[in-house]
């Protein structure tokens, strides 16, 4: 029996247990079931509706109980990991419902400001977390709690609250891979309002030792990352010296996000928990990597005929374009040079990813090419096919080289790789919905590359694009607003917006296969980095 998500919001499945022995007996029944079944962190909505129908079929008295399932199944999926958490890393976030409704406490910027009046249960709450040296805060809602995990200071969240609002905040949750406990009240009027304190203070007890690392800072790891991209460092790796190489040397040094080596470098410590600890070997690989990436900039910027890159002018416009031609050349050579040189472990397997994707890449842009001399518009299938080869292999080549390097074995890597192909399609469409949204350009049109959006409004309307397409190739493209309202421009960008949705929910959805926790975080949390919401 698997349950959809409607038959999940039934008010049937609001029903919770009204006693301690009632609840600690469901829980029971979830750590039998977990004990034969892996649960790996964290769990998407998918997931959780899958493990309750199962426990369903397994004990179906349980039916009564559905939202109550979801809650303690993610409770029991993270709480390892929750254990593993020293206290003063922790939020304890209770309802401001748990006070008195005579509370006479005021409230600052995190919340309410008990004062231990006695004429609720809060205080005694309070009293034993703060002994423990939790961070603990009494609020509605989840913003002053994000104010505290966004500064670093906490890891997780143990929240006390009803079914609806655990409801409400699961997706950000899993948005975010944030460690979390969920503790229900018994009732979801926002009045009285009760828990099972037995079951809150063993979970706010609980502490061993799991095999959490903490979470990946990227912010941090970016200045390492970063580090490897000094002139002096990148004239030791390419250890040859003439007017080229240092051209090349320059512009690989310049601005840019380092995503890539940044991926890499994060996805080996998941794999590892060795944070910090990077030899010549991951180094090596790392500027690998932003040669090839840094070597197609300079090939799409001739073809895009850009005259700027990083504020600055582009390779061809500061030379000349077959200098131009000759760095980048030279950037994929020194790339293949870097991996064979790295000492890595599994030299061959590296090369056959890094090889693999220059290949579809190439292929990407020639159909992106011989689509601009030919000036047709594309299908949505031969869009998402360039988005495909084009994007997808440089997140791949980042992903795989982090995991090969960590020893991962092969059902890793086709994770990756299923994981890359949604990402990088996601990537694209995000970037494509900006173009349209960007008031200053405009009709949104790209005419360079090609365009999701613009292929939509091609299938919805097609006599008003031929229209448009003929009056652009006649040097008059500022007149979208005569031939296409936006309203339709509108209503194909929601469609694009939907595509972007279902590929994001793609990648995540392939991260289930993944025995790591660790790994699963950081990649959950990538993709939601990568390609914010919009």
């Amino acid at each position: 029996m698997i349950l959809r998500k409607d038959q999940i919001n039934t008010n049937l499945g609001n029903a919770l247990p009204q006693t301690p022995e009632k609840l600690k007996q469901i829980r029971d029944l979830i750590r039998d079931y977990a004990a034969e079944t892996e649960i790996v962190p964290p769990l998407q909505e998918e997931e959780v509706i899958f493990h309750s129908g199962e426990l369903i079929k397994l004990h179906p008295e349980l039916f009564l109980y559905q939202k109550l399932l979801a809650v303690m199944i993610n409770n029991f999926a993270w709480q390892n990991i929750v254990a593993g958490i020293p206290f003063n890393r922790r939020i304890l976030l209770l309802p401001k419902c748990f006070s008195h409704a005579d509370c006479p406490a005021e409230f600052d910027e995190l919340g309410l400001l008990c004062e231990q009046c006695g004429r609720c249960d809060l205080a005694d709450i309070i009293s034993k977390a703060d002994d423990l040296g939790y961070h603990t805060i009494v609020s509605e809602g989840t913003t002053s709690a994000s104010v505290l995990l966004s500064s670093g200071q906490v890891e997780c969240v143990i929240g006390v609250g009803c079914l609806h609002s655990f409801e409400r905040s699961f997706p950000l949750a899993v948005k975010e891979a944030v460690p979390s406990i969920a503790i229900p009240l018994y009732n979801n009027d926002c009045k009285d309002s009760k828990v099972d304190e037995i079951w809150l203070n063993e979970i706010l007890a609980v502490r061993n030792q799991s095999n959490w690392n903490g979470w990946i800072d990227l912010d941090l790891l970016k200045k390492s990352v970063k580090s490897w991209f000094s002139k002096k460092n990148l004239e030791e790796f390419f250890s040859y010296r003439d007017e080229t190489v240092d051209i090349a040397i320059d512009w690989i040094e310049k601005d840019g996000k380092r995503w890539r080596p940044l991926i890499m470098t994060a996805v080996y410590d998941a794999l590892t928990g060795k944070s910090g600890e990077y030899d010549e070997t991951i180094q090596k690989l790392a500027v690998s990597i932003e040669c090839f990436h840094k070597a197609s900039l300079v090939h799409d910027d001739i073809v895009d005929e850009d005259d700027e890159r990083y504020g600055k002018p582009t390779l061809h416009k500061e030379y000349n374009m077959p200098v131009a031609l000759n760095v980048g050349d030279l950037m994929v050579g020194y790339g293949y040079q870097m991996i064979a040189e790295s000492g890595a472990k599994h030299i061959r397997n590296l090369m056959k990813v890094a090889s693999k994707a220059h290949r579809d890449l190439a292929l990407g842009q020639g159909e992106e090419l011989l689509w601009r001399s030919n000036g047709k518009f594309l299908s949505k299938e031969e869009i998402i096919r360039i988005f495909s080869n084009k994007t997808s292999p440089a997140f791949e080549v980042a992903l795989q080289f982090g995991a090969i390097q960590a020893n991962a074995n092969g059902s890793v890597q086709n994770v990756i790789a299923e994981y890359s192909r949604a990402l990088g399609i996601a990537y694209q469409i995000n970037d494509d919905l900006d173009d349209f949204k960007q008031k200053e350009i405009a009709s949104g049109f790209n005419t360079v590359q090609p365009s999701l959006v613009s292929s939509i409004l091609n299938e919805k309307y097609p006599q008003k694009m031929q229209e448009w397409s003929k009056r652009n190739q006649e040097g008059d493209a500022s007149v979208h607003s005569e031939i296409l309202h936006w309203e339709e421009t509108n209503l194909a960008m929601k469609e694009a917006e939907e595509m972007l949705s279902e590929y994001k929910h793609q990648a995540m959805r392939s991260l289930s296969k993944l025995s790591s926790s660790n790994l699963k975080i950081l990649l959950t949390r990538l993709l939601n980095r990568i390609v914010p919401e919009n």
